[in-house]
């Protein structure tokens, strides 16, 4: 399996447990595209949708598209700032709620896959993920 089929695989499982895990706990409207969105709101506080489309890839229809979605479940609201023509994007408390659950769940994980696999290699894995990051980073 070369890296990057592997990097791919293993977001995917992630973002399929957050997303069941955020599911069981009442939060509906979502699918394993739409929470992708969340950690670049919540890194880049006040983003606004051309910006978050960029870092995330998608066309600005596309991106309008899925924060409507989001926005008529009330996860964000997306707010015109003054003398602006873009939009910038914020959590709601439901969002923000969203969140806590989201980044306690990944916390609970990691400290399971700290537990199976032993801090060191944990570590030495995050640090060589960062790295590579780093090195395409670079050529992109």
């Amino acid at each position: 399996m070369s890296i990057c089929f592997l990097s791919l695989e293993t977001s995917k499982v992630f973002n399929d447990l957050i997303l069941k895990k955020l599911q069981e706990e009442g939060f509906d409207n979502l699918s394993a595209s739409l929470i992708t969105i969340f950690p670049f709101i919540a890194e880049y506080k006040n983003i606004s949708i051309s910006s978050l489309a960029q870092k995330l890839g998608y066309s600005r229809q596309a991106m309008h598209k899925n924060l409507k979605k989001l926005e008529s479940s009330s996860y964000i609201t997306l707010k015109q700032l003054e003398n602006k023509k873009e939009k910038i994007v914020i959590f709601t408390k439901r969002g923000n709620n969203l969140m806590l659950v989201a980044n306690s769940f990944i916390q609970t994980i990691q400290e399971e896959l700290y537990s199976q696999i032993g801090t060191k290699d944990i570590n030495n894995f995050i640090r060589t993920q960062q790295r590579i990051f780093e090195i395409l980073n670079t050529k992109a």
